[in-house]
């Protein structure tokens, strides 16, 4: 290597570096590192922080040679060390130690890191004086090496630390930090793959009491993990949606974020306007469809009119459902449910029914109740609800639960005698 350009990184793990006896010892140091140790931004117990804020975390801690402005320090260490040992296995400490220091004669050099990350970097500089990773029983801190080394470019313990992991049972501190990892990390991808996989095992049942204060506080990642792997049945489509939506509310606070979040990564994965079908011997078929509607959505209508829902079918027929802002005697909510495509007349009527979940009992409630016949295709309910739009959107109104309105439709084929 020539004597000015700085480490590859692309070394394979050492097995001994041999440079044990020079950790701390000043006989063998030319430089003091000064290392300021502050508050982690969430509490790293807390694993159900959004996981994107360790990132932040890192790349905050990176500005500046970790030197942040305002940030109160609660201890300060000292340790001595060799520039040549931790600039051969760094680039970021090979520029730290080559910014200036050697023209200025400066011996000291000052980095920043949260109290979260002071165990798993101080096994980092342990690492770069031997080669070897003494704490690597606890999964969770063998992550937080691997995080630490992908944040000071020591490619060698990201390897070593990579291949451990792999081999070892997961945790779910780990198993959630593991969705993290930056695409740095060679083996990322099988990591993060292990981690969801472990995820999706652990929380098999995750619709079981039993879990329900565990889940609150795993992250989005570890949530749609979980979720993309469940098989879900037709039962427990309203109890996962229930789920999603205390999840959703115990994470994100703010409605906009909460909304964006549901809508965006969330209900994608759930059936939930579903048709659920139900055709048994001698009783006559029936389905209904569910629709969600978050209030901000709801509120959209006095501009838009109209918003259409999935169209489903039932008996042969294609239908549509559309909420509408209806202008009439006075402003109200209304829904259309149209019958796009009809394959043939029917064999007696279609009785339909729009029902809404209330407060306080929770139950679905019948609203508007038509039949269709072979000469009547669509049907409209003007006024859903019997109130003005201002009550209906009201804060206190009794039809929104969370913020979320909760309509279905239910179908149902009277047949006629043969």
């Amino acid at each position: 290597m020539a004597a000015r350009d700085a480490p590859t990184g692309t070394e394979g793990p050492e097995v001994d570096a041999g440079f044990e006896f020079a950790f701390d010892n000043e006989a063998f140091s030319d430089k003091v590192l000064r290392i300021e140790v502050v508050s982690s931004r969430y509490d790293a117990t807390q694993f159900g922080a959004d996981v994107g804020s360790r990132k932040r975390r890192r790349e905050e801690a990176e500005g500046d040679n970790g030197e942040g402005m305002g940030t109160p320090v609660l201890r300060v260490k000292t340790m001595y060390v060799s520039s040549a040992i931790l600039a051969s296995k760094s680039p970021f400490f090979f520029k730290l130690f080559s910014n200036g220091m050697k023209e200025s004669g400066q011996s000291q050099a000052s980095i920043r890191i949260t109290d979260s990350d002071e165990n798993s970097f101080m096994e980092l500089l342990r690492f770069m004086y031997s080669g070897k990773l003494t704490q690597t029983a606890d999964p969770t801190l063998l992550v937080n090496i691997l995080m630490a080394a992908d944040k000071f470019e020591v490619v060698s313990c990201m390897k070593l630390c990579g291949q451990r992991l792999i081999t070892m049972p997961m945790t779910l501190e780990s198993a959630v930090l593991c969705l993290d990892l930056p695409s740095s990390v060679s083996n990322a991808a099988d990591l993060e793959e292990a981690a969801k996989q472990y995820l999706a095992g652990k929380y098999k049942e995750f619709l079981s009491t039993k879990f329900q204060d565990e889940l609150m506080r795993i992250p989005l990642a570890g949530i749609v993990a979980i979720l993309s792997r469940y098989d879900l049945g037709v039962a427990s489509d309203v109890a996962v949606y229930d789920f999603m939506l205390r999840w959703a509310f115990w994470q994100y606070p703010n409605s906009e974020e909460r909304y964006k979040i549901l809508s965006s990564r969330l209900l994608p994965l759930v059936p939930l306007m579903r048709v659920k079908n139900g055709v048994k011997e001698g009783v006559a078929p029936d389905c209904v469809f569910g629709i969600y509607l978050m209030r901000e959505r709801c509120s959209k209508l006095l501009l838009s009119k109209t918003e259409y829902f999935q169209k489903f079918s039932f008996m042969g027929h294609v239908f549509c459902l559309s909420a509408h802002y209806n202008m009439d005697s006075y402003n109200c909510f209304g829904l259309l449910l149209e019958m796009l495509e009809d394959k043939g007349p029917v064999r007696g009527t279609i009785d339909c029914s729009f029902q809404i979940k209330t407060r306080p009992s929770l139950e679905f409630v019948t609203m508007y109740k038509c039949t269709y016949t072979d000469s009547r295709k669509d049907v409209e309910c003007r006024d859903l609800f019997g109130v003005p739009w201002s009550e209906f959107i009201a804060d206190d109104s009794p039809f929104f639960i969370d913020d979320i309105l909760n309509l279905q439709v239910h179908m149902k084929m009277a047949q006629k005698p043969l």
